[in-house]
């Protein structure tokens, strides 16, 4: 069984090529006022929502841990979740706070702008994980490291730990690259209890304060980090270990919604490393699974099954 710990978000779509006005003016009027084409959109969002629902689209058995409001956006997140077959034993139903929301105005695919309520995200612990879901997990993905306060604190070692001396797989994305910076430093005691750390070029970056992405993977596999896997959007994604250094390009799809992008690359990667698959293969098959996230009307909403996937590769 997959687990996922991460974010759970509900993601609303604004979507208009019209200029944004300034702030400032009262009231309804036309100052103020951008008519859209497009109607407002609320897709499942969160990088922990994202990779379990894609997880299960392709057909693995995957439970979620992560926290939502008691609130109708909790409410909607949940219905998507348990119609698509996500175990949501480890899900908070926070009593204090809302649902985690990122409101995305949008011009195109590249152009947008987010405003982020952190809410209920906050309040997830290892002590809202069942035992059970900790001991059935042969595959382990850590997620929003840097959102997750309490996880943050103690509770991501502590999984990791669980899983990895059962055995299981262990992966943990760095991302996103907001708030309190994730540094090096305070990832260092982890790594030997971490398969693959994950990241885009920017999030890898972070970590060790610079520009280069590929340095900074450098540090990183001498400071004890086994296998690190960087995205590297429309470029297409690596692995990198102190024995080789594998990549493999992206599939030339026209981008639609861009959110959603590394959580499905993350699903798609995780669940060829679970089939044993050589990691070119994982590499290939995560790419064509973000590839027909990003490309598809709804985004995350069509996330393709298992079938879909091997359509794009044949």
């Amino acid at each position: 069984m997959f687990l996922v710990i991460g974010s759970v978000t509900a993601d609303v779509l604004v979507q208009s090529d019209a200029p944004l006005p300034q702030l400032g003016d009262d009231g309804f009027r036309s100052s103020n006022l951008v008519f859209t084409d497009a109607p407002l959109t609320i897709l499942l969002g969160g990088n922990g929502g994202n990779s379990a629902f894609v997880l299960a689209g392709l057909g693995a058995p995957v439970a979620l841990g992560g926290a939502v409001g008691q609130d109708l956006l909790g409410d909607a997140l949940v219905g998507w979740l348990t119609a698509r077959g996500v175990n949501l034993d480890g899900l908070l139903r926070s009593p204090t706070r809302a649902t985690s929301t990122s409101t995305i105005l949008m011009a195109d695919a590249g152009n947008q702008v987010v405003f982020h309520h952190l809410g209920s995200t906050a309040q997830a612990s290892f002590d809202d994980l069942p035992s059970a879901l900790l001991a059935q997990a042969d595959v382990l993905l850590v997620t929003s490291f840097p959102l997750m306060a309490q996880m943050r604190a103690g509770g991501f070692a502590r999984a990791l730990a669980k899983v990895h001396a059962a055995g299981g797989i262990t992966a943990l994305d760095v991302g996103p690259a907001i708030g309190e910076p994730v540094t090096l430093a305070e990832l260092a005691p982890l790594l030997p209890t971490v398969d693959f750390l994950m990241g885009n070029t920017h999030e890898i970056a972070s970590l060790t304060k610079t520009d280069d992405w590929t340095g900074a993977t450098t540090q990183l596999l001498a400071a004890g980090a086994r296998q690190v896997v960087i995205k590297q959007g429309e470029s297409g994604a690596s692995v990198w270990s102190a024995q080789e250094r594998i990549h493999e390009p992206a599939f030339p799809i026209s981008v639609n919604i861009s959110v959603g992008a590394g959580d499905s690359f993350n699903a798609g990667f995780l669940y060829g490393v679970k089939q044993g698959w050589p990691l070119a293969q994982c590499l290939r098959f995560g790419n064509a699974v973000a590839g027909l996230v990003v490309g598809a009307e709804r985004g995350i909403f069509d996330a393709p099954s298992l079938a879909a996937v091997a359509a794009l590769l044949s």
